[in-house]
């Protein structure tokens, strides 16, 4: 019996190795590889700092501010890694605001989350997907208006990937 037990755990692992390469775990993307400071500058019209992770701790996402803290009140930009499943299942669950579903044109398959007046913009490339989102700040900026912001970064972004 222990050999039918050994037999089937080496099998199973065989078949493991003829998986295709998206099904298996691949290295984690740092969210701060994909904007500079100059690219969140010029499309935001701040003079962005590097970007860093959301509250210092995070691995998934990266912030990027005029200043050092994590105040939303300014505009800011975030830029968040997700795997592929976490676009679809959120692509499946766009919201219900004025952008909600929307494509925008970018990378291989992309997406506005929007509810009410934020949005938020998920793009997929290849075995790659994030989501970008930017806070306008005091300004009285429409969803529109936020949406062609994310737009302009996820282009910058899906360059580097």
């Amino acid at each position: 019996m222990r050999s039918v037990t050994i037999v089937t755990c080496l099998a199973l692992a065989g078949s493991l190795t003829a998986l295709p390469c998206p099904l298996v775990a691949q290295k984690p993307m740092d969210p701060c590889s994909l904007l500079t400071a100059q690219d969140v500058s010029g499309v935001l019209g701040i003079k962005s700092l590097p970007g860093r992770p959301w509250l210092g701790t995070s691995k998934a996402s990266c912030f990027y501010a005029a200043d050092t803290t994590f105040d939303l009140s300014g505009r800011t930009a975030t830029l968040m890694v997700l795997t592929p499943g976490g676009f679809d299942a959120q692509k499946a669950n766009p919201g219900n605001g004025p952008l909600a579903g929307k494509n925008a044109g970018v990378g291989d398959d992309s997406y506005y989350m929007s509810y009410g007046s934020y949005a938020k913009l998920g793009v997929r490339k290849g075995d790659h997907a994030f989501t970008i989102t930017v806070t306008p700040g005091p300004d009285k900026s429409t969803p529109d208006q936020v949406a062609e912001l994310e737009k302009a970064l996820a282009k910058e972004a899906v360059a580097r990937l």
